[in-house]
Protein backbone atom coordinates (compact mmCIF):
# COMPACT_ATOMS: atom_id res chain seq x y z
CA UNK A 1 0.00 0.00 0.00
CA UNK A 2 1.28 3.43 -0.91
CA UNK A 3 2.22 6.15 1.54
CA UNK A 4 0.14 9.17 0.57
CA UNK A 5 -1.45 11.93 2.59
CA UNK A 6 -4.83 11.06 4.12
CA UNK A 7 -7.95 12.44 2.48
CA UNK A 8 -9.41 14.81 5.06
CA UNK A 9 -12.93 14.16 3.77
CA UNK A 10 -12.79 10.44 4.58
CA UNK A 11 -13.60 9.37 8.16
CA UNK A 12 -11.34 6.79 9.81
CA UNK A 13 -12.22 3.10 9.80
CA UNK A 14 -13.04 1.74 13.27
CA UNK A 15 -12.33 -1.94 13.93
CA UNK A 16 -13.35 -3.97 16.98
CA UNK A 17 -11.03 -6.88 17.83
CA UNK A 18 -11.67 -9.49 20.52
CA UNK A 19 -9.82 -12.50 21.92
CA UNK A 20 -10.85 -15.32 24.25
CA UNK A 21 -9.85 -16.15 27.81
CA UNK A 22 -8.54 -19.46 29.23
CA UNK A 23 -10.23 -22.82 28.70
CA UNK A 24 -9.41 -26.51 29.11
CA UNK A 25 -5.63 -26.93 28.71
CA UNK A 26 -5.13 -23.36 27.49
CA UNK A 27 -4.51 -21.24 30.60
CA UNK A 28 -3.08 -18.41 28.50
CA UNK A 29 -5.09 -17.88 25.34
CA UNK A 30 -2.99 -16.58 22.42
CA UNK A 31 -6.05 -15.07 20.77
CA UNK A 32 -6.29 -12.45 23.50
CA UNK A 33 -2.52 -11.89 23.41
CA UNK A 34 -2.70 -11.22 19.66
CA UNK A 35 -5.69 -8.89 20.02
CA UNK A 36 -3.92 -6.99 22.81
CA UNK A 37 -0.73 -6.66 20.75
CA UNK A 38 -2.43 -4.75 17.95
CA UNK A 39 -1.67 -1.02 17.74
CA UNK A 40 -4.43 1.53 18.24
CA UNK A 41 -3.81 2.83 14.70
CA UNK A 42 -2.26 0.88 11.86
CA UNK A 43 1.03 2.31 10.68
CA UNK A 44 0.60 1.19 7.08
CA UNK A 45 -1.96 3.44 5.35
CA UNK A 46 -4.74 2.32 3.07
CA UNK A 47 -4.56 3.43 -0.61
CA UNK A 48 -6.33 6.70 0.26
CA UNK A 49 -4.29 7.27 3.39
CA UNK A 50 -7.40 6.66 5.47
CA UNK A 51 -6.49 5.81 9.10
CA UNK A 52 -7.63 2.54 10.62
CA UNK A 53 -8.37 2.75 14.34
CA UNK A 54 -8.25 -0.57 16.16
CA UNK A 55 -10.31 -1.02 19.32
CA UNK A 56 -9.09 -4.15 21.07
CA UNK A 57 -11.52 -5.22 23.76
CA UNK A 58 -9.65 -4.63 27.04
CA UNK A 59 -10.59 -7.95 28.62
CA UNK A 60 -10.65 -11.50 27.31
CA UNK A 61 -14.04 -12.84 26.25
CA UNK A 62 -15.02 -15.70 28.60
CA UNK A 63 -15.28 -19.10 26.91
CA UNK A 64 -18.94 -19.18 27.84
CA UNK A 65 -22.02 -19.32 25.63
CA UNK A 66 -24.06 -17.13 27.96
CA UNK A 67 -21.28 -14.55 28.31
CA UNK A 68 -20.82 -14.32 24.54
CA UNK A 69 -24.57 -13.98 23.94
CA UNK A 70 -24.74 -11.14 26.47
CA UNK A 71 -21.53 -9.27 25.64
CA UNK A 72 -21.06 -9.25 21.87
CA UNK A 73 -24.44 -7.80 20.81
CA UNK A 74 -23.90 -4.93 23.27
CA UNK A 75 -20.48 -4.22 21.77
CA UNK A 76 -21.72 -4.24 18.18
CA UNK A 77 -24.95 -2.31 18.72
CA UNK A 78 -24.73 -0.49 22.08
CA UNK A 79 -28.02 0.18 23.80
CA UNK A 80 -30.08 -1.90 21.40
CA UNK A 81 -30.38 -4.95 23.66
CA UNK A 82 -31.37 -8.39 22.44
CA UNK A 83 -34.99 -8.20 21.21
CA UNK A 84 -37.09 -11.31 20.77
CA UNK A 85 -37.69 -10.60 17.08
CA UNK A 86 -35.76 -8.86 14.28
CA UNK A 87 -36.13 -5.08 14.31
CA UNK A 88 -37.74 -3.20 11.44
CA UNK A 89 -35.36 -0.23 11.49
CA UNK A 90 -31.69 -1.28 11.44
CA UNK A 91 -29.60 0.83 13.87
CA UNK A 92 -26.12 1.96 12.98
CA UNK A 93 -23.38 -0.45 14.15
CA UNK A 94 -20.74 0.88 16.50
CA UNK A 95 -17.81 -0.37 14.37
CA UNK A 96 -17.09 -0.60 10.65
CA UNK A 97 -15.49 -4.03 10.98
CA UNK A 98 -15.34 -6.68 13.69
CA UNK A 99 -12.49 -9.19 13.87
CA UNK A 100 -13.03 -12.04 16.34
CA UNK A 101 -9.95 -14.11 17.18
CA UNK A 102 -9.72 -17.60 18.67
CA UNK A 103 -7.12 -20.33 19.08
CA UNK A 104 -6.97 -23.58 17.12
CA UNK A 105 -4.99 -26.08 19.27
CA UNK A 106 -2.78 -28.43 17.32
CA UNK A 107 -2.60 -26.24 14.21
CA UNK A 108 0.39 -24.30 12.91
CA UNK A 109 -1.47 -22.16 10.36
CA UNK A 110 -3.78 -19.16 10.47
CA UNK A 111 -7.32 -19.72 9.22
CA UNK A 112 -9.85 -17.16 8.08
CA UNK A 113 -13.26 -18.68 8.78
CA UNK A 114 -15.90 -17.82 6.21
CA UNK A 115 -19.13 -19.05 7.83
CA UNK A 116 -20.77 -20.17 11.08
CA UNK A 117 -23.59 -22.54 12.05
CA UNK A 118 -26.63 -21.68 14.13
CA UNK A 119 -27.26 -24.95 15.97
CA UNK A 120 -25.57 -27.93 17.57
CA UNK A 121 -23.49 -26.39 20.36
CA UNK A 122 -23.42 -29.41 22.64
CA UNK A 123 -19.84 -29.13 23.94
CA UNK A 124 -19.58 -27.81 27.48
CA UNK A 125 -18.04 -24.38 28.02
CA UNK A 126 -15.90 -23.34 30.99
CA UNK A 127 -19.05 -23.07 33.11
CA UNK A 128 -20.11 -26.60 32.24
CA UNK A 129 -22.99 -25.32 30.10
CA UNK A 130 -24.09 -26.18 26.56
CA UNK A 131 -26.28 -24.20 24.17
CA UNK A 132 -27.96 -26.91 22.12
CA UNK A 133 -31.47 -26.30 23.46
CA UNK A 134 -31.61 -22.56 22.85
CA UNK A 135 -34.26 -21.55 20.29
CA UNK A 136 -33.83 -17.76 20.07
CA UNK A 137 -31.94 -17.77 16.78
CA UNK A 138 -34.04 -20.45 15.12
CA UNK A 139 -37.59 -19.89 16.36
CA UNK A 140 -37.29 -16.30 17.55
CA UNK A 141 -35.23 -14.70 14.79
CA UNK A 142 -35.90 -17.40 12.16
CA UNK A 143 -32.28 -16.97 11.20
CA UNK A 144 -30.58 -19.20 8.59
CA UNK A 145 -28.86 -22.39 9.73
CA UNK A 146 -25.60 -21.05 8.27
CA UNK A 147 -24.49 -17.43 7.90
CA UNK A 148 -21.51 -16.28 5.85
CA UNK A 149 -19.32 -13.27 6.40
CA UNK A 150 -20.31 -10.24 4.37
CA UNK A 151 -16.78 -9.31 3.28
CA UNK A 152 -15.57 -10.09 -0.21
CA UNK A 153 -13.83 -13.37 0.57
CA UNK A 154 -12.02 -13.93 -2.72
CA UNK A 155 -10.64 -10.40 -2.93
CA UNK A 156 -9.71 -10.24 0.76
CA UNK A 157 -8.02 -13.64 0.50
CA UNK A 158 -5.89 -12.50 -2.46
CA UNK A 159 -4.84 -9.31 -0.74
CA UNK A 160 -4.16 -11.00 2.60
CA UNK A 161 -2.07 -13.78 1.06
CA UNK A 162 -0.14 -11.39 -1.21
CA UNK A 163 0.78 -9.20 1.76
CA UNK A 164 2.05 -12.10 3.89
CA UNK A 165 3.59 -14.60 1.46
CA UNK A 166 5.91 -16.05 4.12
CA UNK A 167 3.15 -17.09 6.53
CA UNK A 168 0.80 -20.15 6.45
CA UNK A 169 -2.64 -18.68 5.74
CA UNK A 170 -5.77 -20.67 4.96
CA UNK A 171 -9.48 -20.29 4.32
CA UNK A 172 -11.89 -22.53 6.20
CA UNK A 173 -15.62 -23.29 6.22
CA UNK A 174 -15.53 -25.22 9.53
CA UNK A 175 -14.90 -23.10 12.62
CA UNK A 176 -15.04 -26.05 15.02
CA UNK A 177 -18.59 -25.97 16.42
CA UNK A 178 -17.50 -24.60 19.79
CA UNK A 179 -17.17 -21.10 21.23
CA UNK A 180 -15.20 -19.83 18.24
CA UNK A 181 -18.02 -20.68 15.87
CA UNK A 182 -20.64 -19.62 18.41
CA UNK A 183 -19.24 -16.12 18.80
CA UNK A 184 -18.90 -15.87 15.01
CA UNK A 185 -22.56 -16.73 14.45
CA UNK A 186 -23.50 -14.35 17.26
CA UNK A 187 -21.79 -11.49 15.46
CA UNK A 188 -23.18 -12.39 12.04
CA UNK A 189 -26.76 -12.84 13.26
CA UNK A 190 -26.75 -9.48 15.02
CA UNK A 191 -26.31 -7.85 11.59
CA UNK A 192 -28.66 -10.29 9.85
CA UNK A 193 -31.58 -9.79 12.23
CA UNK A 194 -31.45 -6.03 11.75
CA UNK A 195 -31.18 -6.20 7.98
CA UNK A 196 -31.20 -9.67 6.36
CA UNK A 197 -30.05 -8.20 3.04
CA UNK A 198 -27.49 -5.86 4.55
CA UNK A 199 -23.76 -6.13 5.06
CA UNK A 200 -22.24 -8.37 7.71
CA UNK A 201 -18.71 -6.97 8.26
CA UNK A 202 -17.64 -9.65 10.74
CA UNK A 203 -14.66 -12.00 10.43
CA UNK A 204 -13.21 -14.80 12.53
CA UNK A 205 -9.50 -15.61 12.62
CA UNK A 206 -8.07 -18.82 14.08
CA UNK A 207 -4.50 -18.55 15.35
CA UNK A 208 -2.07 -21.29 16.48
CA UNK A 209 -1.56 -22.05 20.16
CA UNK A 210 1.92 -20.53 20.66
CA UNK A 211 2.24 -17.81 23.31
CA UNK A 212 5.92 -16.89 22.99
CA UNK A 213 6.81 -13.36 21.91
CA UNK A 214 7.54 -14.42 18.33
CA UNK A 215 4.23 -16.29 18.15
CA UNK A 216 2.25 -13.28 19.29
CA UNK A 217 4.13 -10.96 16.94
CA UNK A 218 3.40 -13.30 14.03
CA UNK A 219 -0.27 -13.31 14.97
CA UNK A 220 -0.24 -9.53 15.17
CA UNK A 221 1.17 -9.29 11.64
CA UNK A 222 -1.49 -11.68 10.36
CA UNK A 223 -4.34 -9.78 12.02
CA UNK A 224 -3.04 -6.43 10.79
CA UNK A 225 -2.68 -7.80 7.28
CA UNK A 226 -6.21 -9.17 7.33
CA UNK A 227 -7.69 -5.85 8.47
CA UNK A 228 -5.78 -3.99 5.77
CA UNK A 229 -6.90 -6.49 3.16
CA UNK A 230 -10.55 -5.91 4.07
CA UNK A 231 -10.28 -2.13 4.06
CA UNK A 232 -8.31 -2.22 0.81
CA UNK A 233 -11.04 -4.31 -0.83
CA UNK A 234 -13.71 -1.88 0.41
CA UNK A 235 -11.90 1.11 -1.02
CA UNK A 236 -11.25 -0.57 -4.34
CA UNK A 237 -14.92 -1.50 -4.72
CA UNK A 238 -16.00 1.94 -3.58
CA UNK A 239 -13.76 3.51 -6.21
CA UNK A 240 -15.33 1.29 -8.87
CA UNK A 241 -18.87 1.86 -7.61
CA UNK A 242 -19.34 -1.79 -6.65
CA UNK A 243 -21.08 -3.38 -3.72
CA UNK A 244 -20.61 -7.05 -3.03
CA UNK A 245 -22.42 -9.73 -1.08
CA UNK A 246 -19.37 -11.71 -0.05
CA UNK A 247 -20.66 -14.83 -1.84
CA UNK A 248 -17.94 -15.31 -4.43
CA UNK A 249 -16.55 -18.63 -5.52
CA UNK A 250 -13.32 -19.16 -3.59
CA UNK A 251 -11.33 -22.22 -2.77
CA UNK A 252 -12.07 -22.98 0.88
CA UNK A 253 -9.95 -25.44 2.82
CA UNK A 254 -11.95 -27.06 5.61
CA UNK A 255 -10.01 -27.12 8.84
CA UNK A 256 -12.32 -28.23 11.64
CA UNK A 257 -11.19 -27.80 15.23
CA UNK A 258 -12.69 -27.14 18.64
CA UNK A 259 -10.85 -24.08 19.89
CA UNK A 260 -11.55 -20.67 21.37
Amino acid sequence: MGSQAPDADLPPIHVLVTGFGPFRDTPLNPSFLVASALPSTLSAPTPTGRPIHIHAHPTAIPVSYAAVRELLPALLFPGSGTPKLPTSRPPRPHFDLTLLIGVAPGRSDFALETQARRDGYGKEDVRGETWERDVLWGRGYRAPEVLETGVQKAEVWRRWKAGLPDLPLRLSTDAGHYLCEFIYYTGLVEYWRRDPRGERPVLFLHVPKGVEAEDVDRGRRVAEGLIQAVVGSWEERGKNGEKGSGKEDVEDEDRGWAGS
